[in-house]
C-alpha cells in the first residue's frame, strides 16, 4: 500500500515519527517472530534426533550385552601368606629382611627381568607396597620395597 506523498507530507513532524515508530516496531515483530518460529522448529527436529539416537543407542546396548556373558563377580581370591624368603631363588636375591609390626622393608637384588614378576608375587600375598625404591648394584638392580599387611587392621 503506497502512502500518497502529499498525505505524508501534510502530517506533523511528531505523527511522521510515530508512523515511522509504529512501522518499524511491526517489521521489528515479524522478523522475530519468523526467527523463534525457525528456531522452535529446529529445536523440536533435533530432540526428535535425539530420541532417536537414544533408542538404537539403548537397542545397540541391548545386543552387546547378549553377546558378551556376564561375567562372575570374583570369588575372594585366597591370598597365600607373605614370606620373605620365597624371593630368594636363581636371579632374584634377598639381601635384608627387615619386619615390623604391620609390614616391613624388604631389600632384593634382581635383574631387570625379574622385577615384574616380583610385583606380581607380593600383589598374591597379604601384602601391599607402600614404596620402594630402585638402585643400580654392579650386574643387577638393588630393589628396596616398604611393605604392609593389608588384613593389619
Amino acid at each position: 500500500m503506497r502512502i500518497p506523498p502529499d498525505l505524508w507530507y501534510a502530517l506533523s513532524p511528531r505523527w511522521r515519527w510515530l508512523f515511522w515508530g509504529l512501522s518499524s516496531g511491526l517489521m521489528l515483530l515479524c522478523v522475530l517472530g519468523g526467527q523463534l518460529r525457525m528456531q522452535q522448529q529446529q529445536l523440536a527436529t533435533h530432540q526428535a534426533q535425539h530420541a532417536r539416537d537414544a533408542a538404537i543407542n539403548g537397542r545397540l546396548w541391548t545386543a552387546v550385552r547378549k553377546l558378551s556373558p556376564v561375567e562372575e563377580a570374583p570369588s575372594s581370591v585366597a591370598l597365600r601368606p607373605f614370606s620373605p624368603l620365597e624371593f630368594d631363588t636363581g636371579e632374584l636375591y634377598m639381601v635384608r629382611w627387615q619386619p615390623v609390626n604391620a609390614g616391613g622393608e624388604l631389600v632384593v637384588e634382581a635383574v631387570w627381568g625379574q622385577i615384574p614378576g616380583l610385583f606380581a608375587t607380593l600383589a598374591q600375598r597379604d601384602v601391599a607396597v607402600a614404596r620402594f625404591t630402585l638402585q643400580p648394584e654392579q650386574q643387577k638392580l638393588r630393589l628396596t620395597l616398604q611393605l604392609e599387611r593389608q588384613n593389619a587392621g
